[in-house]
């Protein structure tokens, strides 16, 4: 496959604001466990997550094709995910869980689970949510960075793509392929109720990393971008009928197949109609001044959250301030999380990659 041009796009705001709409689904249902569901089955943060991945699997598609070598796709993808990701459970740790412990802090510190938590999340595991005494008596309690789940599954369809576009040799019909495929899978988990007979033969540990709902879900977006980026599909006008033909099956379809489907294919042309439409065709520039806080937004803003909750309901504040009060605190940390951490690491792995 030839190498893919960078066309001027809105990516970053399109990350952005998937980031902000985990952030509000978030903040409604630690407050009040009430989670926003536009159509049936999908909530708010559900579908910026599949966003997420409809992004991912473009840019790193074209990452692969710039430069197909595992070496530094891996240096590329690892800088990008871990940096900031050790950062955030670091901060989470040692400061929220730290503030917000209802234990002393020899104990808090001298707990197995403390560390084991810290070294979990920090490999992009997240299957270990709790800290000891902390977020204990908060609606949804005891999880201190619900959002950390999906890394483990981004990885994956890294690796996924890797082995897919050098097994083909760059073959663009692999990237359709593989979306029909985990496609399918999903239909054929569901049918089965695969997950459910995993989580009934009592294996925690599987079951805890992996679910065929989620794989697959993630998945079918995931390859849908990369198929975007190998093909080269450009915004058209009818790509916004489609989201919205799609929008309307998601939103009225009695089956539950039909939803799914169209919400793959909502994400998809929605997606990249917003990214693509009514920008200029020239090739854009990699600025090294481009700002993308969204990944730090994601990855700070539910123990903020979490903690602002605890604080607002102890003091009856409305749930308007709470997540003002967030929102005030996660901005910043997301900003430095970009210009002291990821940046600074993107632009070290780039100078490594020069010198390979």
């Amino acid at each position: 496959m030839a190498p893919i041009r960078d066309i001027a796009n809105r990516f970053d705001l399109l990350r952005l604001a998937a980031a902000l709409a985990v952030f509000v689904a978030h903040g409604d249902f630690l407050y009040r466990l009430h989670l926003p569901v536009p159509f049936p089955g999908h909530s708010l943060g559900s579908l910026a997550v599949y966003v997420f991945f409809f992004v991912s699997g473009y840019l790193v598609c074209q990452s692969w094709a710039r430069e197909p070598v595992w070496r530094l796709f891996w240096i590329k993808r690892l800088t990008r995910i871990f940096p900031g990701l050790v950062v955030a459970v670091a901060f989470s740790v040692a400061v929220v869980g730290w503030a917000t412990t209802t234990l002393p802090s020899a104990q808090y510190w001298g707990a197995s689970t403390t560390w084991l938590a810290l070294l979990n999340n920090a490999a992009g595991l997240a299957t270990l949510q709790t800290l000891p005494g902390v977020f204990e008596s908060n609606p949804f309690a005891r999880t201190v960075n619900g959002s950390l789940w999906t890394i483990r599954y981004e990885l994956a369809m890294y690796s996924m793509l890797a082995v897919l576009a050098w097994s083909f040799r760059g073959r663009r019909w692999v990237y359709p392929l593989a979306a029909g495929a985990l496609a399918a899978t999903w239909l054929l988990a569901r049918a089965g109720g695969w997950d459910a007979r995993l989580e009934a033969a009592g294996d925690r540990g599987w079951t805890d990393v992996f679910r065929w709902r989620d794989f697959c879900g993630f998945g079918v977006p995931f390859f849908l971008g990369s198929t975007f980026a190998a093909y080269g599909l450009r915004f058209r006008p009818w790509m916004v009928g489609i989201a919205m033909a799609a929008a309307g099956v998601a939103l009225w379809a009695g089956s539950e197949v039909a939803r799914q489907a169209a919400v793959w294919l909502l994400i998809a042309f929605g997606a990249l109609a917003v990214a693509f439409g009514g920008q200029p065709a020239g090739v854009a520039n990699p600025s090294t001044t481009r700002t993308d806080i969204s990944y730090g937004v994601y990855i700070y803003a539910f123990p903020i959250q979490q903690a602002m909750t605890q604080w607002c309901l102890a003091l009856g504040w409305p749930l308007v301030v709470c997540m003002a009060l967030a929102l005030t605190l996660v901005l910043p940390l997301a900003w430095l999380s970009w210009y002291w951490i990821e940046h600074p690491c993107l632009r070290f792995a780039q100078r490594m990659i020069r010198k390979a």
